[in-house]
């Protein structure tokens, strides 16, 4: 009995041994395990550590890979404006649209791109980001000296920041407020006493005044809406019912090249002018047009603006006293519709496409001019295309003026011959805008077809020029094939 109880203790010793001896195996194998663990990890923490590095150093947020140029991109919303940098050291564009404020599932948004200028790939862009907006953005313009933007949403002007390839809102204000009760006065009696025309303005202010009186009459009129006391002067003062019953929306707005004013056009052509980054409000100008104002551009010396209309003419206007110096008509065809203005980057000159469309009654066509800014008189002009222009606008080193027609092409012109240097048709459908690039190179253009592309000036796959070569070249292959055929027969 004793042997067999010590035989079972030897085994029972033998088995425990032999696991005593797995265990150990096992969990050094663990510690092993763990070893090579926190070897990998350490490895993974310092790829991290030099991609982070090298993320800081690339133009993209996202990924440690460079994104990659391309000369057409299909954005998620239809774009109905675009705008580009002049700076070449910033050379960013921004393009802005969308589905409206109905629920249609399109988003509403700008988007930031940037050019790439060096190489080979110079007009080409790439994708930098992406914010979300209020409403469809129907209007963009750069305020190059402070790295900003700025689209309307109704009565609120948004000004947004793309520092750091990132766009991001600093400032909104909104047009009508804040506006001091004379203003409008004091933009009517500028106005009129440099034109005997009467303004849109004037009517608006007899007919707010009178319905003010009828309102004034009532007692509940009368005890939430104080009257201010008429001044001394032959023009009466503007009360603050009349100011809010003149709530306006933006048309068009634009920074001054030092930028630090920002200029906006209201629905009802007035001119409201604010100082940067305070929003002080400076002044109201009423250019007096009878048509909507369609474009406006500042005198790089921040003294003059320029406005063009649908009533057929632009006008040169004193923005330190709200004067209109020249009012600027086509005599050779007083009926065309002004489509846009620029001046010249030295202040001495400014350029204007007028046109009018093909119709049942009337020949469609677009006419270019060069007018003296100190004189107010047409230069040259020259009419370019049987279509009316859509979008126009001149490169910042004053030799190129590129305009967008009803047909969606562009063309690009010598701005001191008018001579055609190009010409293409980048989108199916209707093209919404057109810019430079900062060198002055390439245009980028946008269309309500949800793209945008860009186009090198006299080296792209679809201008005229290239175009009528291979026609020449394919109908010189035909006649050669032709006489080859009828020397055959005749022989």
């Amino acid at each position: 009995m004793s042997t067999t109880l010590k035989k079972k203790e030897n085994k029972q010793e033998k088995e425990d041994e032999k696991n005593s001896i797995e265990e150990s195996s096992s969990s050094s194998k663990l510690k092993q395990r763990n070893i090579k663990k926190e070897k990998v990890e350490k490895e993974n923490n310092d790829d991290n550590k030099k991609t982070t590095t090298t993320t800081t150093t690339t133009t993209t947020t996202t990924t440690t890979k460079p994104i990659k140029t391309t000369d057409k991109i299909k954005l998620d919303y239809p774009v109905f404006c675009c705008g580009s940098s002049t700076n070449v050291k910033s050379p960013y564009i921004v393009t802005g649209g969308g589905g409206g404020n109905s629920k249609t599932g399109v988003p509403n948004a700008i988007t930031l791109l940037k050019w790439n200028l060096e190489g080979s790939s110079s007009s080409e862009f790439q994708l930098i980001d992406q914010m979300d907006t209020e409403d469809c953005i129907p209007y963009v313009t750069f305020n190059d000296n402070k790295n900003q933007i700025a689209y309307p949403v109704g009565t609120i002007c948004h000004i947004v920041d793309y520092k750091n390839d990132k766009l991001e809102k600093v400032l909104q204000f909104d047009i009508n407020k804040n506006i001091p009760s004379n203003a409008y006065h004091l933009a009517m009696k500028a106005s009129s006493s440099s034109s005997s025309s009467s303004s849109s303005l004037n009517d608006h202010i007899k007919s707010n005044e009178t319905n003010n009186e009828n309102e004034s009459a009532s007692p509940s009129s009368s005890s939430s809406s104080p009257v201010s006391t008429p001044s001394s002067s032959s023009t009466p003062s503007i009360c603050s019912t009349t100011l809010a019953s003149l709530s306006t929306e933006i048309k068009l707005i634009k920074f001054n090249k030092d930028g630090d004013r920002i200029i906006i056009v209201d629905d009802k052509n007035l001119i409201k002018v604010w100082s940067l980054p305070s929003l002080n409000f400076i002044k109201i100008i009423s250019p007096q047009h009878s048509g909507e104002i369609t474009d406006i551009d500042i005198h790089p010396a921040s003294t003059h603006i320029l406005t063009s209309s649908r009533d057929c003419s632009a006008k040169i206007i004193n923005l330190l006293n709200g004067k209109i110096e020249f009012t600027l008509l086509h005599k050779q065809k007083p009926k065309l519709v002004f489509r846009g203005c620029k001046f010249t980057s030295d202040g001495l000159y400014c350029y204007t496409a007028q046109s009018i469309p093909k119709g049942k009654n009337s020949i469609g066509c677009t006419v270019l001019s060069k007018w003296n800014f100190t004189t107010g008189q047409e230069e040259s002009f020259k009419e370019v295309d049987i279509y009316h222009n859509t979008c126009f606008t001149l490169s910042s080193d004053n030799k190129t003026i590129v305009i967008v027609t009803a047909d969606a092409k562009i063309t690009a012109y010598n701005s001191d011959t008018f001579k055609t240097l190009d010409k293409w048709e980048p989108h199916d459908f209707v093209v919404t805008g057109a810019c430079f690039s900062p060198d002055n190179s390439t245009i980028f253009s946008s269309s309500a077809d949800y793209n945008c592309k860009s186009h090198r000036i006299g080296f792209g796959t679809k201008s005229n020029s290239t175009k009528l070569i291979k026609a020449l070249f394919i109908l010189a292959i035909i006649v050669l094939i032709i006489s080859l055929i009828f020397g055959q027969i005749n022989k």
